[in-house]
């Protein structure tokens, strides 16, 4: 399946089209030539802190949000395998000029080893790795054309019911819906979007998330096609911009590119009445604009809109990143909120600042950053508003290049959680979390991971409002809560290499920690294990399992428990030129078997 062959050998091509040292296009093929794609963008927040193995973190994650135009193929020799690729330039955004350089790095992914392999070369004490890339030089009158894609669509829908006890069936519906999507290159760096009507219909659907705490909201990726073109000049600190607040648009259009080292992202919508409050048509706008500043910083400007009916929501903030010497990476945002709701104006402050020391062996990164209680997006998503956080890790790897042990990272994280208000006049932290990460990577691409983690979570009173205690005699009591959890975790994780017909994954996190339903310790095991099974060359099954559960400490009975098993098939038949799909196995053991083949002329 497409970006689904990082689990095998691949080669992945990163093409800095602005040779900004911090953005490029990712085209990866594996040795069948199947595709991944996406984009990078080093904004210095993918490599933020979450309290587990922040010194193994040596470079940003691709986004595998974008689907490219583009073409692939792979053939296995003797030796091991090739593959080509053809991009077209109309696919890709570029330069406006005569004369190009262009950014330019190839990575091999070797799965027997576990290692990563790049073309030029690079070093782990860098906070850009794009900076470190090779360059294409004397590219001269290229021509994207005019790319123009138009896709109609035209859905229908019916819907039946029984008009009264034993009687007939009655249908109602059935009148087509005409809609469609249209991609303009207006230049060779600035791309038209626009969409009437649009069916989602054959959007994968979302996978199940487990919430380890209830008093963070959980957020799903966007996957819907429109939204996901260009959705990296959308990128802005602490989902500011989150696309799947706009429920379902009857018009939307975007404007995304590049212009004189500047990004620019201009969004308008009319959504639903699905997604509004008071039955009106909720309008969106969204502009996001990134000045380069130099390799790897940057300074970026973003206003957000929301109108639903009378109800009226602004966003603006100013973020940036500044690197120096290559190694020391300072990121900040500020962003200022006004809500109107039913007549109720509120105006309230999002911040954040952040510093990471990104050295061969020795990493620090230190990270502060407030929302406060009023603070209200409805372009975004803050998923706990109210809480203040400050975290320090500092990590050293001992690297021992063809040893059996062939690096060894001892991590320290030390983080703490305050309300915002007792943040501000001087209160007492809420949560305070001391995690100690040990992780190991072997020759042959076996790694492992060992965390002990101590950690006490105060009280909260805001989520347990309407909490009481039931006595024998029927009456209800305020609910007496202790003032404070104290916490003791362990964990253990692990990878197999890539062998021929297998490969293994697995996180274990047991021990004491917060029953959130009751308020009280609780035993917990939380639980994830994978493999992938490789019966041929061209047949693969992933399977996962998801285990979360916690016990009373007092007599182990059970609070709450929740598994999830999954089953998906990724594999390819050249021969057939076609691919064999599972749908996701949902809660349950029901799993659907559907087969796509794609014809060539």
């Amino acid at each position: 399946q497409r970006d689904q062959i990082f689990s095998d050998d691949n080669v992945q091509v990163l093409l800095s089209t602005f040779n900004d040292g911090r953005q490029a296009s990712v085209f990866a093929v594996n040795p069948f030539g199947v595709q991944a794609d996406g984009a990078m963008n080093e904004s210095g927040r993918g490599a933020s802190c979450t309290g587990f193995n922040c010194g193994q973190q040596t470079r940003e994650a691709t986004d595998l949000s974008q689907d490219f135009v583009w073409q692939s193929k792979g053939r296995v020799t003797p030796q091991g395998y090739e593959v080509e690729v053809q991009i077209p330039f109309k696919s890709i955004r570029f330069q406006h000029t005569r004369t190009q350089t262009w950014g330019i790095n190839v990575v091999r992914m070797v799965q027997r080893s576990g290692q990563e392999q790049t073309w030029t070369m690079t070093t782990r004490g860098a906070s850009s790795f794009l900076a470190q890339s090779g360059h294409l030089e004397g590219l001269s009158e290229l021509q994207a054309g005019r790319a123009l894609d138009i896709i109609p669509t035209v859905t229908s829908r019916v819907d039946g019911a029984p008009s009264g006890a034993g009687s007939n069936w009655n249908y109602a519906g059935g009148a087509p819906q005409v809609g469609g999507n249209v991609r303009y290159g207006i230049t060779s760096n600035l791309t038209l979007n626009a969409t009437a009507n649009p069916d989602f219909s054959q959007v994968e659907s979302d996978v199940g998330q487990f919430a380890f705490d209830p008093r963070q909201a959980i957020a799903f990726p966007e996957r819907r096609p429109f939204f996901l073109d260009g959705i990296e000049q959308f990128d802005a600190p602490s989902n500011l911009i989150y696309t799947r607040r706009i429920v379902q648009p009857l018009v939307a259009t975007k404007v995304t590119g590049k212009v004189s080292g500047t990004q620019i992202g201009i969004l308008a919508a009319i959504d639903d009445p699905a997604g509004s409050r008071n039955g009106s048509h909720p309008l969106f706008g969204v502009v996001r604009l990134a000045r380069d500043l130099g390799p790897g910083s940057r300074l970026g400007f973003l206003w957000t809109e929301q109108h639903d009916g009378a109800d009226q929501n602004r966003v603006l903030d100013i973020d940036g990143r500044v690197v120096l010497r290559q190694v020391h990476s300072f990121t900040f945002a500020g962003a200022l909120a006004r809500d109107v709701r039913a007549g109720v104006v509120t105006t309230a402050p999002l911040w954040s600042a952040g510093y990471r020391f990104s050295g061969r062996a020795f990493r620090s990164t230190w990270s502060m950053n407030g929302v406060h209680e009023d603070f209200r997006t409805r372009s975004g998503f803050i998923s706990r508003p109210g809480v203040a956080r400050a975290s320090i890790a500092n990590s050293y790897t001992i690297l021992r290049p063809a040893k059996t042990l062939e690096s060894l990272t001892g991590e320290v994280n030390l983080a703490g959680t305050w309300r915002y208000q007792d943040l501000v006049n001087g209160g007492p932290m809420q949560d305070r979390q001391l995690h100690f990460n040990f992780n190991a990577r072997f020759k042959g691409g076996w790694t492992a991971g060992v965390s002990v983690l101590d950690e006490s979570f105060g009280y909260d009173p805001a989520i347990y409002t309407n909490y009481g205690t039931r006595n024998l005699d029927g009456s209800v009591t305020p609910f007496p809560a202790q003032p404070r959890i104290p916490n003791r975790d362990y964990l253990v994780q692990g990878n197999t290499p890539a062998f021929k017909h297998f490969q293994l994954n697995g996180f274990l996190l047991w021990g004491k920690d917060e029953n959130f339903p009751e308020w009280a310790s609780g035993d917990i095991i939380f639980l994830n294990a994978g493999t992938t099974i490789r019966l041929t060359e061209q047949l693969r099954v992933n399977l996962s399992y998801n285990h979360q559960s916690t016990h009373r400490v007092s007599d182990g009975s059970r609070v709450a428990l929740q598994i999830v098993l999954r089953g998906s098939d990724g594999s390819y038949f050249p021969a057939a030129r076609g691919r064999l799909n599972f749908d996701r196995v949902q809660d349950g053991f029901f799993m659907k078997l559907s087969y796509l083949f794609r014809l060539q002329g």
